[in-house]
């Protein structure tokens, strides 16, 4: 039986378990994935969101099985389905370090979409995959830097816990950074939200390091 066909619209589970059963064969059998990723162009849109999960699922465990089908993800970031695009980008935000290249060309495009997606949910794994990809290196934390700076202030700091999360990695691939983000994170030390408290809190040690 195709893994499609075991996938929660397609059982009529209106849960995520066959679709996290799905995933775990998937991160032992990593073959499976490319009959999810061709499934990713297809007009079901409850199955294209399906196949978009068991990605991001799989990538939790093993994102270096998933990076290979980046160029299957990206064009999910436009999809008119709210969940498609933020199970797209969640996945993208697991294997951003794996694929250098496309995050290069992918970080503007983040940029704007934390600047102008509606959903709560995908500006936070478009943050979340701005971060990490300042894990791949210098270069990329001074492009994610800027970004990461603006989104702290964007929709009434609403994001404010997951950017600072980001700008440790930022930190640690460009130190030369560390003032300047030393004196962030001092801003947002006595944050009315614990969350934003916690996070400023590992910032700042990052950053004295």
């Amino acid at each position: 039986m195709s893994i499609l066909n075991r996938l929660s619209s397609q059982t009529g589970d209106r849960t995520e378990q066959s679709n996290r059963e799905a995933a775990a064969e998937c991160v032992h059998n990593p073959e499976l994935l490319k009959e999810i990723a061709g499934a990713l162009t297809g007009k079901n849109t409850a199955l294209v969101g399906d196949c978009a999960e068991v990605m991001t699922m799989t990538a939790e465990k093993r994102p270096e099985s998933v990076s290979p089908h980046i160029d299957a993800l990206v064009p999910l970031l436009a999809h008119k389905t709210t969940r498609v695009r933020w199970e797209a980008t969640h996945a993208i935000a697991y294997v951003a370090r794996f694929v250098p290249e496309q995050m290069k060309a992918l970080l503007p495009r983040l940029a704007e979409m934390i600047r102008k997606d509606t959903s709560t949910i995908v500006r936070d794994y478009s943050i979340d995959a701005v971060g990490n990809a300042s894990s791949i290196g210098e270069a990329y934390a001074e492009i994610a830097f800027p970004i990461l700076k603006e989104a702290l202030t964007a929709w009434d700091g609403k994001h404010a816990g997951r950017v600072l999360a980001g700008l440790v990695q930022v930190v640690k691939s460009k130190p030369a950074l560390s003032l300047e983000v030393l004196q962030i994170g001092t801003e947002y030390a006595d944050h009315a939200k614990p969350v934003v408290r916690k996070a400023a809190k590992k910032l700042v040690e990052e950053a004295k390091r």
